[in-house]
C-alpha cells in the first residue's frame, strides 16, 4: 500500500480545521508509547493480594496491583523495540525523529526495574525473573485453589476455570535473562507516577525499603485488615499493607526505591534525549527537545504529595509559558508531552496553592498558537480529543499502554500544508511477535484480562486510532 493509499484510509477529524487538498510536507515523525510497566513481579514491595478484593468497590482506586500477563512485559516491550529498530520510519516512509515514552515506564519505582527498562530502550541485558511472584505457586496449599493465574497445568488455580490457559514451560521461559538490541535511534522518556512511587501511589519510606530489599514476600492480606479508605491509607501508611502468608524470596539490593534525581541521572547516562539535570527553575523533570521545526516540551506532572493522579506546579507553568513564547517567536511548532492528561490533572492532595490542575495547563497552552499537539498516557486507553481555543486549538492524544490490552504503539507524523494547515497523522500498531512467543502470550493474556467491555474501551473507537487531525495556523 502506498503512503497516499494509507493516508486515504485514515479517519479525518475536522473539528478544528478542514482537511486541505494538498499532501503537505513532513516536519516531524514521532513514535509514542506509554505505560510499559516493566516490573519486578517477585518484589516484596508489591501488593498483589489487593487484586483478590477487586469485587469490593473500596479497593477499586488501588487496582491494578496484579495482572496475569505482567511477568511477560519485558518480552512485549522487546518486540516493539525490535520492530522500531528494524523499521525506523513513519507510515509515509519519513524517518522517525524521536521515540518517546510518556511515563509509567516501570511499575514500582525500583532501581532494578529502571535498569531493565533502560536496557530495553538503549540496549543491554534484561533480567527480572519472576521466581517467588504471584505466578509462582511452588509453596501453595494443596487444599485450596491458588488465587493467581499459574500457567502450570498441575496447579489448581482460580483463573483457569475462567478460561486462562495452561502453557507448558511458560514460567520457566519467563525466568530466563535476555539481551535487547535497543531502539538504535533517538529516544526519550518522562516520569509517570509508577516511576517514582510505590505501586504508583505512595512514596517509598524506610519500612517499604526494608521490605523491598528483604527476603520475605506476602501474597495474602493482613488478618482482619479492612480500612475504611484503602487509597488514603496506602498514600499515608503503605507499610500497613505488607500482608501475611510470607514466603522466601532471593533478596535483591537493587529493589530499593529511586528518586527523581536518580531517575534523571540514569536516563542521561543511558543516552535519553533531553536529560542532563533536573530543571533548576521548576524543580521537576521538565525539558525540551528540538526536532527540526518542531519543539517537544516534556512536563513532569507527578504530584509531590503522592496518589496516582497528577497536577502541575505554578513554576512549571511559568516555565512552559516562557518556552512556548520563544517557540511562537521562532515560527516553530510545539508538541507538549506529559504522563497525565487534562482529565487526570485533578490531584488536590496536600492543599498546596502552587499545585494547579488541568484547566490551568490548558489555559497556558491555548495562549500559544505554536501548540498543535499534546501527547499523554496514564489512562491505558487510546483517545483523541480536540481542544478548541482562541489560538486555533490543538489535539490531545492519549496512547494506550503496553502492559495492558491492546499493547500498541502510536506513530505520529506532523505535516505542514501551504495554506497554513497543520496535519497530524496518527496510526496505532501492535507487534507481530510469532504465535507461542512470550510477547505473543503477553498480548493474548492481556486481551483476556481486559474482558469484552473494557477491551473495546481501551482500544478506542475508530476515531481514536488511525486518524488525520487538522489545525489551522
Amino acid at each position: 500500500m502506498s503512503a497516499r493509499e494509507h493516508r486515504d484510509r485514515l479517519h479525518e477529524r475536522t473539528e478544528l480545521a478542514p482537511a486541505p487538498a494538498t499532501a503537505g510536507e513532513v516536519v516531524a515523525a514521532i513514535c509514542h508509547v506509554s505505560d510499559l510497566h516493566v516490573m519486578d513481579a517477585a518484589s516484596p514491595m508489591r501488593f498483589e493480594w489487593i487484586e483478590t478484593l477487586a469485587h469490593d468497590l473500596r479497593w477499586r482506586p488501588l487496582l491494578h496491583m496484579h495482572r496475569p500477563q505482567e511477568t511477560l512485559v519485558p518480552w512485549a516491550v522487546q518486540a516493539h523495540v525490535d520492530e522500531l529498530r528494524e523499521h525506523p520510519a513513519s507510515n509515509s516512509g519519513a524517518p522517525l525523529d524521536l521515540v518517546i515514552s510518556t511515563g509509567d515506564n516501570i511499575d514500582n519505582a525500583q532501581r532494578n526495574e529502571l535498569d531493565a527498562y533502560l536496557s530495553l530502550l538503549a540496549g543491554g541485558p534484561v533480567s527480572l525473573p519472576p521466581i517467588g511472584s504471584a505466578q509462582d505457586a511452588h509453596d501453595r496449599d494443596p487444599g485450596a485453589p491458588w488465587p493467581y493465574w499459574c500457567p502450570d497445568a498441575d496447579v489448581d488455580d482460580e483463573w483457569k476455570p475462567l478460561g486462562y490457559p495452561a502453557v507448558e514451560d511458560l514460567f520457566e521461559r519467563a525466568c530466563e535473562p535476555f539481551t535487547c538490541g535497543g531502539l538504535g535511534q533517538r529516544w526519550t522518556s518522562l516520569p509517570g507516577n509508577h516511576d517514582l512511587l510505590c505501586q504508583g501511589t505512595s512514596f517509598v519510606n524506610e519500612a517499604l525499603l526494608a521490605a523491598a530489599v528483604g527476603d520475605r514476600k506476602a501474597l495474602r492480606p493482613p488478618p482482619g485488615f479492612e480500612p475504611a479508605d484503602p487509597l488514603a491509607l496506602f498514600v499515608d501508611e503503605p507499610e500497613a499493607f505488607l500482608g501475611a502468608g510470607h514466603r522466601s524470596v532471593v533478596p535483591e539490593p537493587l529493589r530499593r526505591g529511586i528518586d527523581l534525581a536518580e531517575w534523571v541521572a540514569a536516563h542521561a547516562t543511558a543516552g535519553a534525549a533531553g536529560w542532563s539535570v533536573v530543571d533548576h527553575t521548576t524543580g521537576r523533570a521538565d525539558t525540551t527537545i528540538e526536532l527540526g521545526d518542531v519543539t517537544v516540551v516534556l512536563l513532569d506532572t507527578n504530584h509531590p504529595f503522592g496518589d496516582y493522579q497528577g497536577s502541575i506546579g505554578r513554576a512549571q507553568l511559568t516555565w512552559l509559558d516562557e518556552q512556548l513564547t520563544e517557540i511562537d517567536d521562532a515560527g516553530r511548532l510545539a508538541v507538549i508531552a506529559s504522563h497525565h492528561g487534562s482529565t487526570s490533572l485533578v490531584n488536590r492532595r496536600g492543599c498546596d496553592p502552587d499545585r494547579l490542575l488541568g484547566p490551568s495547563l490548558l489555559h497556558v497552552a491555548h495562549r500559544h498558537p505554536c501548540v498543535v499537539l499534546w501527547l499523554v498516557g496514564h489512562r491505558h486507553i487510546h483517545r483523541v480529543v480536540p481542544r478548541p481555543g482562541d489560538s486555533g486549538g490543538f489535539w490531545e492524544v492519549t496512547t494506550a499502554s503496553i502492559i495492558d490490552w491492546p499493547s500498541e504503539r502510536r506513530l505520529v507524523e506532523l505535516r505542514r500544508h501551504p495554506d497554513g494547515t497543520i496535519e497530524i497523522a496518527c496510526t496505532v500498531h501492535s507487534h507481530d511477535a510469532l504465535p507461542g512467543s512470550l510477547a505473543w502470550w503477553h498480548r493474548s493474556i492481556a486481551e483476556r484480562f481486559a474482558g469484552q467491555q473494557l477491551r473495546a474501551a481501551m482500544a478506542g473507537a475508530d476515531v481514536d486510532r488511525d486518524v488525520r487531525l487538522f489545525v489551522r495556523r
